[in-house]
């Protein structure tokens, strides 16, 4: 894992965020000198959209905070196509011009998706060569901010896209599985979902986390995209039915019904992912630690 040296000034964009919030808790446990921006809450002067600020006032902020390290954990991940464009690929070009002007010495590091790489073979895994082909809107944006900043990285950029898989976790949002499940639980005696046919890599927040925390970290050249997962795939109907099992009720499940506003790729346009995380594990020693069912278990607890 990377070394702290103590020269660190670390910009985390999305700090209000799932991720983002987690990355900034880990900054300040660690003793790393860090800035949280977020669009919506807070002291006003952390507060930024990268997709509607003005450039001049991006580039004021990073000129006076002089950061080593940049990390947009900053996105959308439901919305229409508008939306999801604006917060999945123009803020990512305006931060990456703002960089380039005023902080060009700093490493960038973008949280991508596994929603980039679509659907793979039941059984197989799939690492950072593995071909491109996302299923949905929002897997189409993601692609879009990670090659703005692939682009760089060629151009001289240090830059990392950190290919994060499907996070889990305490305060998952309800715009995950996971966060909408755990908010019904509870308040329904039928808890009606689309197709839970799909498998995918679930990682816990608090691992992708430290995953991030190390890529800011490391002192070598890095390869430019990191897979971050579990490198287990589990089938989405299974963790649904144990969160229901942790809560001890009755609720029913039915299948069929996808909520308004979802913006991850659907079971029958990407019925399978896993990551390969062979990458990350060889440059940087991280691992997954915490395993599913932990994460599960966690998440049922801090709910609100």
């Amino acid at each position: 894992m990377g070394q702290v040296t103590g020269s660190e000034r670390v910009m985390v964009f999305g700090a209000g965020g799932f991720l983002g919030a987690r990355i900034c808790a880990l900054l300040a446990d660690r003793g790393i000198e860090h800035r949280g921006m977020t669009r919506s809450t807070g002291d006003p002067h952390r507060r930024f959209d990268l997709a509607t600020g003005h450039c001049y006032a991006l580039d004021t902020q990073l000129g006076l905070y002089k950061p080593t390290v940049i990390i947009n954990a900053a996105a959308a991940t439901h919305g229409d196509t508008l939306a999801l464009t604006r917060g999945n690929v123009v803020a990512v070009e305006a931060l990456l011009s703002s960089m380039h002007r005023t902080a060009n010495n700093a490493r960038f590091i973008q949280i991508g998706s596994a929603a980039e790489y679509g659907g793979a073979a039941y059984g197989t895994s799939q690492d950072e060569q593995t071909e491109l082909r996302p299923g949905a809107a929002y897997g189409f944006t993601k692609l879009a901010g990670s090659e703005l900043v692939l682009r760089a990285q060629r151009n001289g950029a240090d830059a990392v896209v950190v290919r994060s898989f499907n996070i889990t976790g305490p305060g998952s949002p309800p715009s995950t599985l996971l966060g909408r499940v755990i908010r019904l639980l509870g308040t329904t005696d039928t808890l009606e979902l689309g197709s839970l046919e799909a498998w995918r890599d679930y990682v816990d927040v608090r691992d992708v986390a430290e995953a991030v925390i190390a890529v800011a970290t490391a002192e070598a050249k890095l390869p430019p995209v990191l897979n971050v997962g579990s490198g287990r795939a589990a089938l989405a109907r299974d963790v649904v039915n144990r969160l229901i099992e942790l809560s001890g009720t009755e609720t029913k499940l039915v299948e069929g019904s996808v909520h308004a506003g979802h913006a991850g790729s659907p079971a029958d346009a990407v019925p399978w992912q896993q990551a390969d995380t062979t990458l990350i594990e060889k440059h940087l020693g991280w691992s997954c630690r915490i395993p599913l069912d932990q994460s599960l278990q966690d998440t049922w607890t801090a709910r609100d």
